[in-house]
């Protein structure tokens, strides 16, 4: 602009310049000298006409510049809030992999206290008691974990207190998880108390295997079965519909020896088929059960923690052989038939069961029956229960290592009552008293009374 000034200032000073200048001057160069200027001028205006051009593209690169930095800052910006989604998110899932993980492992255990008075009029040959009335304080805990590694797979382990035998080869007691307070203030024993897997293959099935739960259905409160054994070997269960059942094959002795001698394996191998059939609001349970002990006749190996030289180690049970030394003296054949109503009265739910067993080898002292009735359930907040059955079980009506450890001393031969009754303060916390009123020895030996009071509280974690 300043040169454009200068220039159109030249000109005019020319053009009006004084004559005696014109004069002086010839014509002809004052033109050339004009044409010249005005050569100049328009190159000085297409000069600053691409200068001005020059600075708008020079605006417009510089906005364009900015628009760029301002973009990129945008996306810088951006890019760091997804890198803090993208770990918010990976923490999340490492949270929600945590969880699920979590959800699949389930604990479970449960610790009872109990007092227990025990008096039996069993006597001696010069007809003074065998034992005296006894006193005493025992808790039991059992803790473990259910673990689902699969939706259609349980794995469950748990550990639990005992008693354990004389004999260095044998485990707690299989009949009671109960631990006498005793030894002044000793360390009590903790067992492996069930190690298996429960894999559900169809909707109507599931295969079991290891130390396992009762593969079976019981019935009522009964005392044929001890509910604290707990098998090992494998089961197969299935419930449709109304119907269920199992088919179980377990161990008891593995044997191994010389060639020379007898080395057959002791199995209790069984199968059950029941249905429960509703009847209006009610329930009515059918049971048929069969076992066999396979080679437990003429053993002894199958009698637990026994050092005693006499023939009590069988439970009850008929053996033959010198004192010390009896073995088994029958098969165990056993075929039981049991039937369970489920209904409410007065808004409060009411279980009456009956059962029959009978083993098929020998042809006396072979059968036993049970019937009872339980009225409530002690389990959630202020509920309580009552209940009484009666039993007679014959020597050989059932296989004396696995009936009830508490009726009648734990063995066969007996018969009476069994009182009790529950109440629950709170959920997860029940109070119990069980009274025995009970004879043993009723067909085999002398006869006696055998009552035993238990005074629980269970508490549930």
């Amino acid at each position: 602009m300043k040169n454009l000034l200068a220039a159109s200032v030249l000109v005019s000073v020319l053009t009006s310049a004084p004559a005696w200048a014109q004069g002086a001057a010839p014509s002809g160069e004052l033109s050339q000298i004009r044409a010249q200027l005005e050569g100049l001028l328009q190159r000085v205006d297409r000069l600053e006409q691409q200068n001005a051009a020059l600075a708008a593209e020079n605006t417009e690169l510089k906005a364009a510049t900015e628009q760029d930095n301002a973009e990129r800052e945008y996306l810088k910006a951006q890019t760091q809030d997804l890198r803090k989604d993208s770990a918010a998110t990976n923490a999340a899932l490492s949270g929600l992999r945590g969880a699920e993980w979590a959800q699949r492992i389930a604990l479970k255990g449960d610790l009872r206290y109990r007092h227990e008075e025990i008096f039996d009029a069993t006597k001696v040959a010069d007809g003074t008691l065998a034992t005296a009335a006894r006193y005493r304080d025992r808790i039991r805990v059992r803790a473990g974990l259910d673990a689902r590694p699969t939706d259609n797979i349980l794995v469950s382990v748990q550990l639990a207190t005992a008693e354990g035998g004389s004999d260095p080869r044998v485990g707690g007691d299989y009949r009671s998880s109960n631990q006498t307070l005793d030894g002044t203030y000793s360390r009590k024993n903790i067992y492996l108390d069930q190690a298996y897997f429960d894999w559900k293959f169809a909707s109507w099935g599931n295969l079991m295997g290891g130390k396992m739960r009762t593969p079976f259905v019981r019935i009522g409160q009964e005392q044929f079965y001890d509910g604290d054994t707990n098998p090992e070997g494998l089961a197969l269960q299935f419930n449709r519909g109304m119907w269920f059942g199992s088919v179980y094959g377990t161990w008891l002795d593995e044997v191994s020896g010389a060639a020379s001698t007898v080395t057959a394996d002791t199995l209790l191998n069984g199968v059950q088929v029941g249905a429960r059939v509703p009847v209006g609001s009610s329930t009515l349970m059918l049971v048929a059960h069969y076992y066999d002990l396979v080679g437990g006749q003429g053993r002894r190996g199958i009698f637990w923690n026994c050092t005693t030289t006499s023939n009590a180690c069988s439970n009850g049970n008929s053996t033959t052989g010198a004192a010390g030394a009896g073995v088994l003296k029958y098969d165990f054949n056993v075929l039981q038939l049991a039937t369970q109503w489920n209904t409410t009265i007065a808004g409060l739910p009411f279980q009456a069961w009956g059962q029959y067993s009978k083993n098929l080898d020998p042809d006396d002292l072979n059968t036993a029956w049970a019937a009872g009735v339980l009225y409530g359930t002690a389990a959630n907040y202020r509920t309580w229960e009552v209940g009484a059955m009666y039993q007679v079980v014959e020597a050989d009506a059932l296989f004396g290592q696995l009936v009830d450890s508490d009726f009648g001393a734990g063995n066969t031969d007996n018969r009476g009552f069994l009182l009790r009754a529950g109440y629950a303060p709170v959920r997860n916390w029940v109070f119990n008293a069980t009274y025995f009123i009970n004879d043993r020895n009723v067909d085999v030996g002398t006869k006696s009374s055998y009552d035993r009071l238990q005074l629980d509280m269970n508490l549930r974690f």
